[in-house]
This record gives structure tokens, sequence and C-alpha cells, in this order.
């Protein structure tokens, strides 16, 4: 145990010691950008454009180009690939104890062992095993290093559910978005799963500072109305039964009831005619995402309720068809029979 612990400070160490090593990434410009270089001439960086990253600050990279490095603003550019520590060797290779050939063997190498380096020269690197925690060094014409993707942040400039498959992503205006890459006039997001997601570029406004992007993410903003619409989606398809509260089936008001409850540890009212007093009134115009929306289906007043999910549908669960489902509320059946909206998420 105690030649353990002095094998983790080591590696602890050595990877402080790889903020002096230089790697140099790749990043891509979200929007066209220019800056005047120490000769006075404009330099144009165009929408799109990938370029080197050699260093990134709390507010701004510095990126190389034409043989030159400039500092470029962290909201016109995104970094799209992050070089990792880690590195793994192409073909069985040996670890010497100093750096040459003809020292001791320290350890045999195989191919998909990780390596993390501490440090460097022409020939050979220094570098500690990740799982055995052996140190020695290894030539390095025959390592490869890792290369991850690298995530930025952004605040989403819009409410909406995103579908991809049977995944979900739910967007809501003012809040933290994960940013993988710039492409085509799209951003591509990604959910703590790394599923992506595109979205338009005017959906995104990438944050100025790491800074920004830490307060925002402390916020939360939208986070329960992100947590209860990916649930609902996840109840799409199950049966309609009258007076069911899940969560096997549903009636319209135990969708909402159960929704609430189970996610949010928030209490409605049971029937649909009782949930119309719940929250605060919303006008038809002003509905987002996780508001209530109340339908008079018998002519007798509020007899049906849904759960609004964006672009002017709503997921309930319905009588009619059986089954929890997507519908407009803008058009046809549900639009000629609205009531009201109500709030109850603030």
């Amino acid at each position: 145990m105690h030649n353990r612990k002095h094998k983790l400070t080591f590696k602890i160490l050595a990877l402080c010691m790889l903020m002096g090593v230089g790697f140099k990434d790749t990043g891509v410009f979200v929007k066209s950008f220019a800056l005047m270089n120490e000769q006075a001439t404009e330099i144009t960086f165009q929408k799109e454009e990938t370029v080197t990253v050699a260093k990134e600050g709390s507010d701004s990279y510095q990126v190389l180009k034409d043989g030159t490095y400039y500092s470029i603003p962290k909201n016109v550019m995104i970094r799209t690939t992050r070089s990792s520590d880690r590195y793994t060797v192409k073909e069985p290779t040996v670890m010497y104890k100093d750096a040459n050939s003809s020292s001791q063997v320290v350890k045999e190498i195989q191919p998909g062992e990780e390596l993390v380096m501490a440090s460097y020269d022409e020939n050979f690197g220094y570098f500690i095993t990740a799982e055995s925690f052996h140190i020695g060094h290894v030539a390095m014409d025959k390592t490869q290093r890792k290369i991850q993707d690298n995530i930025s942040y952004g605040m989403s400039n819009i409410t909406r559910v995103l579908n991809n498959g049977e995944n979900t992503l739910v967007l809501i205006k003012g809040g933290v978005v994960s940013v993988k890459n710039f492409q085509n006039g799209q951003f591509e997001i990604v959910d703590e799963n790394m599923i992506s997601y595109f979205v338009e570029e005017a959906a995104v406004t990438l944050f100025k500072t790491t800074e920004e992007a830490s307060r925002a993410a402390e916020r939360g903003s939208g986070a329960a109305i992100a947590k209860i619409l990916e649930a609902a989606h996840r109840e799409i398809g199950k049966p309609y039964v009258y007076a069911a509260a899940g969560p096997n089936a549903y009636d319209c008001s135990g969708f909402t009831y159960y929704l609430f409850r189970s996610e949010l540890g928030i209490t409605l009212p049971r029937t649909s005619f009782s949930q119309g007093s719940a929250g605060v009134k919303v006008e038809k115009s002003q509905l987002v995402p996780g508001d209530l929306v109340f339908f008079n289906t018998t002519g007798r007043g509020i007899s049906h309720v849904g759960l609004y999910i964006g672009d002017g549908n709503m997921i309930h669960a319905s009588s009619g068809k059986r089954q929890v489902r997507i519908d407009t509320i803008n058009s046809g059946y549900y639009s000629q029979r609205y009531v009201t909206g109500r709030r109850v998420i603030n």
C-alpha cells in the first residue's frame, strides 16, 4: 500500500508536468471573423474554416494560420478536438528504464494498453502505464496519441424538443447546451450520453468566457421542464385506461398527475377540471413546453388535459386513440375545443 501511494503521487506530479507540454488541436469558426496582424494587414477567418488550436485561455483561443498565431474570441469558434495525455502503442513494444534501447527493460507494452505521458524528447517519451503504474521510456515512433472530441458550451436561443431515433433532448431558451461541432450551417449538440442532435445556426449562442458558461450552468435553467418532457416522451404508446394514473396506463389527468408527481414531486389535483385551477393562467400565444393545456371535449367545461411540448404540440393520454400520443393544439379537433393553459413549473 505504501509503494502504491508513492506511485499515485508520482502519477499526479507527472500529470501536472503535462501542463507544459504543447499539443495542437483543431477548431472551427461558427461565423466569419477579421482582425489586424502586426503588419496592419487584415486577416479574415471564414465561417466553417478549420484551424489549429495551440492554446486555450478563459476568454480566447490561440490559433495558428499561415505560420502566425492569432488570439480568437471564444464566441466565434469552437474547439473540436482535445489532445489526450493518453497514448497507446501500434504494436508490442518495450518500456525502458532510460531513454535508450540498451537500458534495462521495465515492461513489455501491448497494443490497447494505455500510457500516460509525463514528458518527451525527440526519440523517447517518459510514460506511466495507466493500470499498473510502471514508469519508463518508450520510443515515440512506436506510440500514437489518443485524440478525443472536445465539448464547448453555449446558450440555447430556442425552446424545442429534439429527437434522434428513440432519444430525446429538450432545449430550453436560456439553458446551456453542449456543442461538439459546427458544419453545414448547423451546430452539432450532444446530450449527457454523447448522442448527437443538429440545430440551425441561430439556435445557439456561444459563451464568451469560461466563467460565463459556469454561471449559466449553475442556474440550471429549464432543468425541471427538460426532465418532465423527457419523461413524457418515454410514455408515448402506453394505453389509455379510464381512471388509471400510471405507470403502465393512464387517463388524461392521470398522465399529467403521474408525471408531475414522479418527476418533480409536485402533486396536482387528480381530475382535469381541478387541474385547470393549478398554477397560473397562460395565454395560448405565451405557452412554453411544460405548461398544461386544457380542452372542453364534452360541452360541459374542462374535460381533457395535456402537456404542452412546443411547436403547437402536446403529449396526452387520448381516449379516442386509446394511447399516449402527440397531437397538435393549433388545428383540427383540439384547436376548436381549446379552453386555457396553466403554468405549474416556475
